[in-house]
C-alpha cells in the first residue's frame, strides 16, 4: 500500500462532489498511467472539527488494512498545507441508491440472477471485513460503489469499528452511529451490538434490489392474540417478480429483530438453500 502520492502526477478532471466542513470529492487523471486511469481524491481541511478529522483517519486505517476485489481500493494519501487527502479508484457507474432510483422511477425490476449477484458482491466484501474484526456500521445503497463492470464495491468507512479482543463476543459495542432507515435495531435502541448489526442493513438492501423500495414503507408490527405487538418479515412478491421461494427464506434469515436469532453471514453463505441459490445465478 502506498504511503504517499505524487501530486504532480495528477491531473483535475472535474468536481464530484463537496463533502463535509469545506471538503470535496474530486476525479483526476494520473498523467504517468499509460492507461489513463482516474481516481477518486477526497479532501477534508484541517480547520474541520475533530471528530470529522478522526473519521477519515479511520477510514484511512481501515482502507490501508484490507484488498479485495469488492472493497473500493485505497492508492495512499497526500497533504497539503491546508488538507488531509486520500487517493481511492474511480466507480464509473456511481452507486447503488442512484442505480435503485433509477429502475424504480421506470418500474425496472431485476431478475433473479442479477439480484443474487449483487447481493453476493456485497456479501463477499462484508465476509471479508467480519473475518478481519470489522463492522462497517453504515451499510446502505449510497456507500456501494458500481464500476465499469458493472461489479459492487463497498466503501465509506469513516464510523467503521475494528475489534481488538480475540473473541467478538467479548467486546460488544453500543455507540449509536449509521443512518436511521438502515440501522439495525439494537444500534438504534442503545443496546450491545456485533457484527450481526451490518446483517439486518443487507437484508434492507437486499429487499430493495428485489422490490426497489424500502422495506419498512409500512408498519411491520402487528398485534398478536396476546394483544402484544409483534414483527413480521417484510415479503418479498416472488410470484410477481418470478424469484424462487428461497428469496424470502434468505430475507427471513436477515430481518430479526433479536440479534441472537438473526444469523451470520457465515452461517448464512453455508446454508444449504442459499448455496443452491447462489449457484443457480452463478
Amino acid at each position: 500500500m502506498l504511503q504517499n502520492i505524487d501530486v504532480v502526477n495528477l491531473e483535475f478532471e472535474a468536481h464530484l462532489g463537496s463533502g463535509c466542513y469545506g471538503g470535496h470529492v474530486c476525479l483526476f487523471r494520473n498523467k504517468k498511467d499509460k492507461r489513463s486511469r482516474r481516481t477518486v481524491v477526497k479532501s477534508i481541511p484541517y480547520s474541520s472539527p475533530d471528530y470529522a478529522y478522526q473519521a477519515v483517519l479511520k477510514e484511512h486505517t481501515i482502507l490501508s488494512q484490507v484488498n479485495h476485489p469488492r472493497i473500493l481500493r485505497y492508492f495512499g494519501f497526500f497533504q497539503t498545507e491546508d488538507s488531509w487527502n486520500m487517493v481511492t479508484e474511480f466507480a464509473e457507474r456511481g452507486n447503488l441508491a442512484k442505480f435503485l432510483e433509477r429502475r424504480s422511477k421506470h418500474n425496472e425490476y431485476l431478475c433473479q440472477r442479477s439480484v443474487m449477484a449483487k447481493f453476493g458482491d456485497i456479501a463477499e466484501a462484508l465476509q471479508y471485513l467480519h473475518q478481519r474484526k470489522v463492522i462497517h456500521r453504515d451499510l446502505k445503497p449510497e456507500n456501494v460503489l458500481i464500476d465499469a463492470d458493472n461489479r459492487l464495491k463497498l466503501a465509506d468507512f469513516g464510523i467503521a469499528k475494528i475489534f481488538t479482543n480475540a473473541i467478538p463476543g467479548e467486546e460488544l459495542n453500543m455507540t449509536i452511529v449509521g443512518t436511521p432507515l438502515y440501522m439495525a435495531p439494537e444500534v438504534a435502541s442503545g443496546k450491545a451490538y456485533d457484527y450481526k448489526s451490518d446483517i439486518w442493513p443487507l437484508g434492507i438492501i437486499f429487499y430493495e434490489l428485489c422490490m426497489l423500495e424500502h422495506p419498512f414503507m409500512e408498519n411491520c408490527l402487528v398485534i398478536g392474540d396476546d394483544g402484544k405487538e409483534r414483527f413480521v418479515t417484510p415479503r418479498v412478491d416472488c410470484v410477481r417478480r418470478g424469484y424462487q421461494d428461497e428469496i424470502q427464506t434468505l430475507c427471513e434469515m436477515m430481518f430479526q429483530v433479536n440479534p441472537e436469532k438473526r444469523w451470520t453471514l457465515e452461517k448464512i453463505l453455508k446454508n444449504d438453500r442459499i448455496i443452491r441459490l447462489m449457484k443457480r445465478e452463478m
